[in-house]
């Protein structure tokens, strides 16, 4: 966590300077449901649940010769379960990328590397911590119409208590095609393999049975307390978007299905979300 903030905040910092463009604003909220936002593996343990989430973050850009871009930004990200309010998040953080494409023309690939950290201020207090990623992605654009993205990233969130810890590592797939001037639809698919935390309703005497390490919460809203318990799991995810552009806004819709598998039953999400993105 530390060399990644460090290295992100060097970034940041590198940027400016007197060719440095001026700093770019983008503000984006987005209401999000979940239909097992319990990641629950027993059908009576789901619960499902609106989120709302919102950032706001600027940055800075410069272009160096040969084909090289390097940003450095800064955003706090807010987010707000109605129902769950033990989940609501307050976090800033930041972020740097270098961007490199050998050549002119729209037809080139695009290499980037993108490293960002933040700190995250729960709700319940237990779920506070710090976190980082590392991300590699190769842009590739074909014709006018179709962009190809593929990527590997490396996450990792270091919580107050143990059992909301999360690490993994991804690699992703996207192809988006434009349909005229102001429409886009895309399909992403995911590959995951990493930490993530189930709740279930007591007693669950087949987990303590394996020797799964068990939190209790009340998260959820339930007459007793839950048990939170995390394993390594591997999860398969689809997603099908379409987006309208209007100037310098956007509306998002999306879908996204995902699978997750371990040596126990697993689960599904479904997970549904409406954004609006916006420049200045």
């Amino acid at each position: 966590m530390r060399l990644i903030t460090s290295v992100a905040l060097g970034l940041c910092l590198g940027v400016v300077g007197p060719a440095a463009e001026f700093p770019r604003w983008q503000f984006s909220t987005e209401a999000i449901w979940h239909d097992n936002a319990t990641n629950a593996e027993r059908p009576q343990d789901v619960r499902s649940a609106l989120q709302w989430r919102s950032e706001l973050r600027t940055g800075i850009h410069r272009a160096f010769p040969g084909g090289h871009r390097v940003s450095g930004t800064a955003g706090l990200r807010t987010e707000f379960w109605p129902r769950f309010e033990g989940l609501d998040v307050v976090a800033p953080g930041i972020a740097g990328s270098w961007a490199y494409k050998p050549g002119l023309g729209p037809n080139l690939p695009v290499f980037s590397a993108e490293m960002e950290g933040e700190w995250a201020l729960a709700a319940e207090r237990a779920r506070d911590g710090r976190g980082g990623a590392a991300r590699l992605q190769v842009r590739q654009r074909v014709g006018n119409d179709w962009l190809l993205r593929v990527g590997f990233e490396r996450r990792r969130f270091d919580a107050r208590s143990h059992a909301f810890d999360l690490t993994g590592r991804k690699w992703f797939g996207r192809v988006e095609r434009t349909l005229g001037e102001n429409w886009l639809v895309a399909v992403e698919g995911q590959w995951r393999e990493g930490t993530v935390v189930s709740y279930s309703r007591p007693p669950r005497p087949d987990l303590v049975a394996i020797g799964k390490p068990i939190t209790f919460v009340d998260t959820f809203e339930q007459d007793v307390p839950w048990i939170a318990y995390y394993f390594r799991a591997k999860t398969r995810s689809g997603a099908l978007e379409l987006q309208r552009t209007v100037g310098r806004s956007a509306m998002v819709l999306r879908h996204e299905y995902r699978h997750t598998l371990h040596a126990g039953p697993g689960y599904r999400n479904q997970i549904t979300t409406l954004r609006f993105v916006t420049g200045f």
